[in-house]
């Protein structure tokens, strides 16, 4: 049987929305750092992407998602950079940069959009990933020397059968059963969030000024509840 857990899921999930505004010309010649993580990418995508295309860190340039995770399992993550400026994206998508710790590029990608999901399957000693690309997820596998460069041509990957399991196993949650309403899966997830993993949230009648949330691990059978006050909360516009 299926139990909810409060308790975190035993993967890494690192989501980072970012813009570079304010930044000086004398950054550029500032040493790069020994390490690149989630709190120090604005100055990857500063020395690594907007530089050698000879762009300045202007909001419209810099604007960007980032995620991290050890995709090559050697303790250390790897780092995408989705971009999202108009000079990078396109009526297909946008491209995304792969980065080692070090800041060395091991891939960009064209064609990209979100989601950008995490798999349990590994290609040569790499994790998979996928991307949405052309109306379909796509598989992402490393070859040996890189992942591919343009995902659109890769194999599809299908998961509408898992997502509507997923959805039946959140409906017949006790939680949701007793005056819950409204279930809907979250769309925005952070990058390389896990594939099997689907974030429902809803509201509930009995209590009107808090969030559900029910996220459903279709791999594990685990289901983490959370709930989060939205009396503060000012309506959208």
């Amino acid at each position: 049987m299926n139990r909810l857990s409060l308790n975190k899921q035993a993967f890494v999930v690192i989501f980072f929305f970012g813009t570079l505004m304010g930044c000086q010309p004398q950054m550029m010649d500032e040493p790069l750092p020994e390490r690149f993580g989630l709190d120090n990418v604005n100055i990857l995508v500063q020395q690594k992407i907007l530089l050698p295309e000879k762009l300045e860190a202007s909001p419209q340039n810099a604007h960007y998602k980032a995620g991290a995770v050890d995709l090559n399992l050697d303790g250390r993550d790897e780092i995408m950079v989705l971009m999202q400026g108009s000079y990078f994206c396109g009526s297909g998508g946008c491209t995304a940069y792969l980065f080692n710790d070090k800041g060395e590029q091991l891939n960009r990608m064209t064609v990209v959009r979100e989601p950008i999901l995490m798999s349990e399957r590994r290609s040569k000693g790499w994790k998979d990933f996928y991307v949405w690309s052309d109306d379909s997820l796509r598989t992402m596998s490393y070859d040996g020397v890189s992942y591919p460069k343009n995902p659109s041509l890769e194999p599809k990957y299908e998961r509408h059968l898992e997502q509507k399991a997923a959805r039946q196993l959140a409906e017949i949650q006790e939680v949701y059963v007793q005056d819950g309403y409204d279930l809907t899966l979250v769309d925005e997830v952070p990058l390389f969030y896990p594939v099997h993993s689907y974030p429902f949230q809803f509201k509930h009648h009995g209590d009107p000024k808090s969030e559900y949330k029910l996220t459903v691990n279709m791999l594990t059978g685990h289901l983490d509840f959370e709930i989060s006050d939205i009396s503060d909360k000012k309506p959208s516009p």
